[in-house]
């Protein structure tokens, strides 16, 4: 390939990532608030427990769907359609639409039916307290009709990232962060004041699952304007669509490992203390900022040119992308864990600590958080590696790597949580994760020639993200009595020039990547 078209595909890459981690930043920020105003609304005790129980399951869906089952095998499947025509490349969309509609709606009414079962998968230790179990489970069965909708907006979205359209279907989630904010003012200021706390969170959770169906709406145009329409067809006449609906399954919980192991903590969490929940919730959602702004952008703005390249032959194209799409990853997730692990109290208490969430919830979950950071790289590593491998074709090594890593995760979680509590969960998800990364390298090694000695960056950005916690750390300890906002709106700031001042000073050229080139 011509020195011209890398340069082209390299621009492709970074302008699909810069919108990816526009709307990424956008919809997180909004997270953010939406958390904050939750707890300081209803606190951190049992009724936010089975809240966050209740979205666990829910949540799972929607970030392995929306995040990657879709995208991965959808995707490379388009992108040889394409090569056959429009024409196909409708057919096939239109037959994956009628499989996903019809399958998603079936499911979310068995989860309406069965919603005590269902509840189990995330609340088991809530059987002793059979009021706050009944609410989980009612909770539970509010929110599964946004599983539709969900699964239809990743169909959406995957279809739209084939075009190499990436800004709008990405800021698309945002309106569930929306809806659930303007609810949870509407109880601040005073409105619907003659509902108790529980009609209070039921209404919140019907809102939340109503956002779901704005999202899709909000997706149509773009879909249309892509050339794509909704047509059911008989699925069974695209034996394409069969095999590819078929490996979504298992490529959902390959690359939504981070959401799985979650869910296998907050199964061990409902054994724990009141909080404990709503500890690991938060922490995940402040572990999710850089993994979804940076890892799992990455791993999105790159799954088509992959794919591409792997259905044209191009070995050496399909590794140099590889190599961006992990070096971007790389590259942010590093710092990320040493400056969240730096800060993490302060943190807490400057997002969390409102309201009705006390100083020991913040002590919780910034332990939580602490340990969870631990494992940011090997997240990261493990959402580009596993794209990587199913645009080549190559399925079975991650469901291998990813079953073998949730078993771990299980056995780490029974044997850390009684000395740790919520922290030894967190742990658990971290340690289980860098080995599921050191498999992943493997298998890109064998099938990819991808090596990260010799293909990252490693040492010098090391060097730096260590320089920059160190600086975030001394102002953690320096500012402490001006209070936690003014701890965390000086140290987040300066370790971030700290490193990537460091970057530059060494000549890490990489830095381009996530910068646009701008620095």
């Amino acid at each position: 390939m011509s020195e011209k078209a890398n340069a082209v595909t390299e621009t492709g890459f970074a302008r699909g990532m810069a919108g990816l981690t526009a709307a990424n930043l956008l919809g997180k920020v909004l997270g953010y608030v939406r958390d904050a105003l939750l707890v300081a609304v209803f606190g951190a005790g049992a009724l936010a427990d089975a809240y966050y129980a209740a979205f666990r399951l829910m949540n799972v869906f929607r970030r392995t769907a929306g995040e990657g089952a879709l995208n991965a095998v959808f995707i490379p499947r388009l992108e040889a359609e394409k090569l056959e025509g429009p024409a196909q490349a409708q057919a096939f969309f239109s037959s994956a639409w009628t499989v996903i509609f019809t399958l998603s709606a079936l499911l979310a009414a068995a989860g309406i039916i069965f919603k005590d079962q269902f509840a189990l998968l995330t609340a088991w230790g809530f059987r002793s307290e059979p009021g706050k179990f009944a609410l989980t489970a009612f909770l539970a069965a509010v929110m599964m009709p946004q599983l539709l909708f969900v699964n239809v907006s990743a169909l959406f979205t995957a279809a739209l990232n084939s075009a190499r359209r990436f800004f709008l279907p990405a800021l698309a989630p945002a309106v569930f962060s929306l809806a659930v904010i303007g609810m949870l003012l509407a109880f601040k200021a005073g409105y619907l004041h003659r509902l108790d706390e529980t009609s209070r969170i039921v209404a919140l959770t019907a809102v939340a699952s109503a956002s779901g169906l704005l999202q899709a709406l909000l997706l149509l145009p773009l879909l249309f304007k892509a050339g794509f329409s909704l047509r059911f067809s008989n699925p069974f006449k695209n034996l394409s669509t069969g095999s590819a609906l078929l490996a979504a399954a298992p490529a959902a919980v390959t690359l939504g490992q981070d959401q799985v192991s979650l869910l296998i903590n907050t199964v061990y969490a409902s054994f724990l203390p009141a909080g404990s929940i709503t500890a690991i919730y938060n922490a995940a959602r402040l572990v999710q900022f850089p993994v979804s702004l940076f890892a799992a952008a990455a791993a999105a703005a790159s799954l088509p040119e992959l794919a591409g390249r792997s259905a044209a032959g191009d070995t050496e194209g399909f590794r140099r992308h590889l190599k961006d799409a992990m070096a971007a990853s790389w590259l942010i997730m590093l710092p990320a864990a040493a400056g969240i692990m730096a800060t993490a109290l302060p943190v807490c208490r400057a997002l969390f600590e409102h309201g009705r969430f006390t100083p020991e919830a913040s002590a919780v979950t910034a332990q939580a958080l602490a340990w969870l950071a631990l494992g940011l790289p090997a997240y990261g590593i493990n959402k580009v590696a596993a794209s990587s491998l199913y645009a080549l074709g190559r399925q079975r090594p991650p469901l291998v790597i990813i079953t073998a890593q949730l078993l771990l995760n299980a056995a780490l979680c029974a044997a850390l949580m009684g000395s740790m509590g919520a922290g030894g969960l967190m742990l658990a998800t971290s340690l289980s994760s860098w080995a599921a990364a050191l498999a992943f390298l493997y298998e890109l090694r064998r099938h990819a020639g991808f090596s990260p000695l010799a293909d990252l960056p490693l040492g010098r950005p090391a060097l730096c993200a260590a320089a920059a916690a160190a600086a975030a750390y001394a102002l953690t300890r320096a500012l402490a009595p001006a209070g936690p906002l003014a701890v965390t709106a000086a140290a987040v700031p300066a370790a971030v020039l700290v490193y990537f001042a460091g970057l530059r000073l060494l000549g890490v050229e990489e830095r381009k990547l996530v910068t646009g080139g701008r620095f």
